[in-house]
């Protein structure tokens, strides 16, 4: 669960990382590719068990999306814009049954500034609305996409820590949420005849999210980490694939129900297109 919740796939092996020497001058700071676009497809599959005095409820949730970004320079930094080009989520459990939703339930664009390092300033984000909002990982999307770098050359085994905190107000949820990402530079790597960078990624997250529901507050408290790892390009200066494994755990407290314990895991996945 990072910085948000929803649900997010896409697949590309990434090839073996080695030891390599420091990272080149200028191949860790953002900055506007050429040419000014890229697409990115964001896949996250989760894996909600809620534990009840009836019994375990199992839940499964998932999401895709592609999104076409625009890159324009601005007085501070790089100005990113962002189109969601296709969307499709999910989710069911056997109380419920299953819930979908699609592009026509997507409204708005992402809209960024990035610096050297990664996001200064969040401006937009699309909204999800319908069954399914509560879910949305879009607040969370800028980050994903512009993961912070070090600022400077950094030598295999170097570390760098970033803390984001956010707080989402929806129309049926309020979500509030930190992450602490500790960055490891592992070494250099191929992937499908492309040079790139294997940066290995530690976030421990907490989150608290209040929904609202047939007018009834239910409060979610979660904490735990995502660990992976994402693939810098050099040459493009962006983020070519990104992997993530989520296994957080907390309460859900429900007027006239109790608190009840939860566990929420499963995969996270970015990849660049072309």
């Amino acid at each position: 669960m990072h910085k948000g919740t929803l649900l997010i796939a896409g697949t590309a092996a990434a090839g073996c990382a080695g030891p390599g020497g420091p990272s080149p001058s200028g191949s860790f700071s953002y900055g506007i590719p050429s040419p000014p676009s890229a697409v990115y497809h964001v896949h996250d599959t989760m894996s909600i068990n809620t534990v009840t005095p009836f019994g375990n409820i199992d839940t499964a949730a998932q999401g895709a999306v592609t999104i076409g970004l625009s890159f324009a320079t601005d007085a501070g930094g790089v100005r990113v814009t962002g189109t969601v080009e296709a969307f499709e989520g999910s989710l069911s459990n056997p109380l419920a049954g299953a819930t979908t939703a699609g592009m026509d339930d997507v409204s708005g664009d992402l809209e960024v500034l990035i610096g050297r390092r990664g996001v200064e300033e969040l401006a937009t984000f699309p909204v999800l609305s319908g069954p399914l909002a509560q879910l949305s990982s879009f607040p969370a999307l800028g980050h994903l996409l512009f993961p912070r770098l070090p600022g400077g050359d950094v030598d295999p085994g170097g570390m760098w820590v970033d803390t984001v905190t956010a707080s989402t107000e929806m129309e049926t949820a309020t979500m509030t949420a930190s992450t602490v990402s500790t960055y490891t530079l592992v070494g250099d790597t191929v992937v499908d005849g492309r040079s790139l960078i294997h940066i290995a990624v530690v976030n421990e997250v907490t989150s608290e999210n209040i929904l609202e529901q047939g007018g009834v507050s239910i409060t979610q408290n979660l904490s735990g980490v995502a660990s992976g790892f994402f693939l810098w390009d050099p040459e493009r200066r962006l983020l070519a694939h990104a992997d993530y494994e989520r296994d957080v755990a907390g309460t859900v407290s429900i007027p006239g129900t109790g608190t009840l314990d939860i566990t929420v895991t499963g995969p996270t996945r970015v990849r660049q297109e072309g």
